[in-house]
């Protein structure tokens, strides 16, 4: 018996400081397990690496124009193609356009055709929404009103619709000025970059153009969508303003 109760004490000797160690206390901070964490969140970008509403921009796109006064042998509706470069100032309050653009309309007697070189200006109003940096607040920002002026060449073929000009022949053509206004949606269409973007543009416009005899004067007036694809490059940095945030 006496050697059964040795070897029992040798070996609670040897096993109870291993049990010791491998009990813990549940209560105790440092005895529970690390907290497993997503990892370091990333540092946002530096303020002049993100887009703030300046840009040199080329677009192209559809012209859908609609005659407000019916020619005779001629369809209202017509169709035709714009070409735009446009640049942006101070952070989008403002943008200017040069715009070719050609429309055609047609019918069983006559055809007419304008083409012309404009310019355009745009006001951004909500302008200052681009410092947020969210797909939402940029089409917000980029709703714009403006207004243009262009030089426009006008023909017209056929004898009863140069007639209700007020002219005579089978055809008639001439250079004329003209005016439009109208309002606008920019949309960005292509992820954000520190460098460029493609955008989607959307207008509608009031135009007003003279064309014909001088007495009568016959009134070139249309409303005309447009919806054009453009690509911005947005490193034209020395018009920016200090971001406020």
């Amino acid at each position: 018996m006496t050697a059964v109760r040795l070897v029992a004490w040798c070996c609670a000797a040897l096993l109870l400081p291993r049990l010791a160690v491998a009990i813990e206390d549940p209560a105790d901070p440092s005895a529970r397990p690390p907290l497993r964490t997503a990892g370091p969140v990333e540092p946002a970008p530096p303020k002049d690496l993100l887009y703030d509403g300046n840009y040199t921009s080329f677009l192209v796109g559809a012209l859908l124009p609609r005659l407000d006064r019916a020619l005779p042998g001629l369809d209202n509706q017509g169709l035709g193609l714009a070409l735009a470069g446009r640049f942006s100032v101070i952070t989008q309050f403002s943008d200017v356009a040069l715009l070719l653009q050609h429309a055609q309309w047609s019918g069983a007697s006559a055809s007419l055709q304008r083409t012309e070189l404009g310019a355009t200006m745009s006001v951004h109003p909500a302008f200052p929404l681009i410092v947020f940096n969210s797909w939402w607040y940029d089409v917000i920002s980029g709703i714009h009103g403006y207004v243009g002026a262009s030089l426009a060449r006008i023909a017209l073929d056929g004898s009863a619709a140069v007639a209700a000009t007020g002219q005579t022949g089978d055809s008639s053509s001439d250079w004329r000025p003209s005016l439009s206004a109208g309002v606008g949606a920019d949309i960005p269409i292509s992820p954000r970059d520190r460098h460029s973007g493609w955008w989607l543009t959307a207008r509608y416009e009031l135009r007003w153009t003279r064309f014909g005899a001088a007495t009568p004067d016959w009134n070139l007036g249309d409303a005309q969508a447009l919806i054009l694809i453009g690509y911005r490059s947005y490193d034209n940095g020395y018009l920016r303003l200090p971001r406020p945030f």
